[in-house]
């Protein structure tokens, strides 16, 4: 644990440099953690939050989410009850948030818990960033390894009392966030080492989420192994999440792997999510979708069948060239951001953050054992992206576009933690 006096002038200095921000300073200049300038760049810029914002607003009761996040949230419970007694020798409280950073229960110290009703640092409470701007519940959300935000690190003038760490839950098959364990103080800092306890407290509910998965791919293949002698055409087992699992057959003509059909086409990839989440409310539904298919190079049909073990929908079967049951329509994208290019991009390399003018970024890549989302802001030209010694490269005139990508950490073969994120500072 750092000095009083020590604590006390880091907190000085951040809040003179989020005044700088808040006044209009693109951050280069500012000595702050870059992942707390990224998350102020957001509040300002994107979610327009009134710095001067004295509690958090009250959450919806909206609710979506799957019986696996149920299930999480359980067992966070009793996680945070094992961290009880260390937690309030803090003088802290421990609070359990859905994937959305809605507070579902806190307990801890009863000074801090008075605090928090006073913050709304109390269930009922939403606590995103795009609700109450940077916070150790909502910000943990934008970060794998969770994050420790310091006093008037917080974006929201009435919340730099606190000081927060939290973790985040994910489905390790699809990357969504399932919940959010947290621990925060009032007027105490909290010791640099509560990022590395919180981690491993989740280490037994990650290891069990992980596990299932391995499962439901191991049922997934020998799903595909009984109907895929049968299919009129090539057939993919997919995962919840949109990837794929196993193939039957090899590669296509122009020697690109079946395993990639969906990395390739994020159309097709958002189809089956959509095509599974259809199925979770009804298992005998069948679909298919009418897209650009690289692995073919050509417009084909690709239909949709839901496996289901165990009364869950744990993927589905994919029929390349087959349409059978609905039609699922291809969402529309906007065009409205493609007219103009960023001023700024910045980007996290190691503790430093980089700005750059979008003219100066020349190449990106992806490793192609990960799994990376892509966005092109398009011009008057195209440049596709090609194949080179295990890896996709992206060229292009860069007057004209850029690329953005979020790089995905891997379980093994699971994708599920977001590393970097290239932003754009307007």
């Amino acid at each position: 644990m750092q000095s009083a006096s020590t604590w006390e002038a880091r907190d000085r200095a951040t809040a003179a440099a989020r005044e700088r921000f808040v006044a209009g300073s693109d951050g280069g200049e500012l000595d702050v953690r870059p992942e707390i300038l990224l998350s102020w760049r957001r509040c300002r810029d994107e979610y327009k939050i009134d710095p001067g914002q004295s509690r958090a607003p009250s959450a919806d009761d909206y609710c979506d989410h799957s019986l696996k996040t149920d299930r999480v949230v359980t067992e966070l419970g009793s996680v945070g009850r094992s961290l009880l007694e260390d937690v309030e020798a803090l003088g802290g409280l421990v609070a359990i948030t859905d994937g959305a950073a809605r507070i579902l229960t806190a307990w801890g110290d009863r000074q801090a818990l008075r605090h928090g009703e006073q913050s709304n640092l109390a269930p009922w409470s939403a606590w995103s960033e795009r609700a109450t701007g940077t916070n150790g519940m909502g910000t943990a959300l934008e970060f794998p390894d969770g994050i420790l935000v310091r006093r008037c690190e917080h974006w929201c003038e009435g919340l730099q009392d606190w000081t927060c760490a939290g973790t985040t839950i994910r489905d390790p098959i699809t990357g969504q966030a399932l919940a959010v364990l947290d621990v925060s103080s009032w007027g105490k800092p909290l010791p640099d080492t509560i990022l590395p306890w919180l981690r491993t407290a989740v280490e037994g509910v990650e290891a069990e989420l992980r596990e299932q998965a391995l499962r439901d791919m191991s049922d997934l293949e020998e799903a595909l192994g009984r109907r895929g002698r049968h299919a009129p055409g090539s057939m993919f087992a997919l995962d919840a999440g949109g990837g794929v699992v196993a193939v039957n057959t090899g590669e296509a003509p122009g020697g690109m792997s079946g395993l990639t059909i969906t990395t390739d086409c994020p159309a097709l990839r958002e189809s089956v999510r959509k095509g599974v989440t259809r199925a979770r409310a009804d298992h005998s539904w069948v679909g298919y979708v009418e897209c650009f298919i690289p692995y073919v190079g050509d417009v084909v049909p690709f239909t949709i069948r839901p496996v289901v073990k165990n009364n869950r929908v744990i993927g589905a079967l994919g029929t390349l060239g087959e349409s059978a049951g609905e039609q699922l329509s291809l969402e529309a994208r906007s065009t409205e951001s493609s007219s103009r290019l960023p001023q700024r991009v910045t980007a996290v390399q190691g503790n430093r953050l980089i700005i750059l003018n979008p003219q100066q970024i020349i190449f990106a890549e992806a490793e192609r054992r990960v799994n990376c989302h892509l966005w092109w802001i398009p011009g008057p030209a195209r440049q596709y992206p090609y194949q080179d010694d295990g890896k996709q490269r992206f060229g292009g005139l860069l007057s004209y576009y850029f690329a953005a990508i979020c790089y995905i950490e891997a379980y093994a073969k699971l994708p599920v933690k977001m590393i970097k994120q290239v932003c754009d500072l307007r």
